[in-house]
């Protein structure tokens, strides 16, 4: 929706532009344009809610709450769940060996010299 939008006010500007400008003065036309500017401004601030220091789970979680999106709920409930010890969990867990595995050594590739015409690869020459 956020690209069609986007398309679609681009094409309008674009197609508006010399018109509207003759029409107004040029002058006319900038000052318009930076009202538009400010009437958004205004509504950014009003409307858009501050997420500087907040994470983005937090931000993922308002969100959800305000446009009634009920599925990042459910899934942070259901991670939440899983963090969770039950009591069918208590038992021992069995003992992972930490112990690093040793890993063989991989040889170096030996690098080939460029070819004499190397300078001129991607050119029209």
């Amino acid at each position: 929706v956020a690209t069609f939008m986007n398309r679609v006010t681009a094409t309008i500007m674009s197609s508006t532009f010399l018109s509207v400008a003759n029409a107004m003065s040029w002058a006319g036309f900038f000052i318009l344009l930076a009202v538009v500017c400010l009437l958004i401004l205004v509504w950014m601030y009003i409307y858009l809610p501050e997420t500087k220091g907040r994470p983005l789970e937090e931000m993922s979680q308002y969100f959800a709450e305000i446009t009634g999106d009920r599925s990042i709920t459910e899934a942070e409930a259901l991670l939440y769940r899983q963090d969770e010890p039950s009591v069918e969990s208590s038992r021992p867990q069995p003992v992972i060996d930490a112990r690093p595995k040793s890993v063989p050594k991989k040889k170096p590739a030996v690098e080939k010299p460029p070819p004499e015409d190397a300078h001129v690869v991607g050119t029209m020459a």
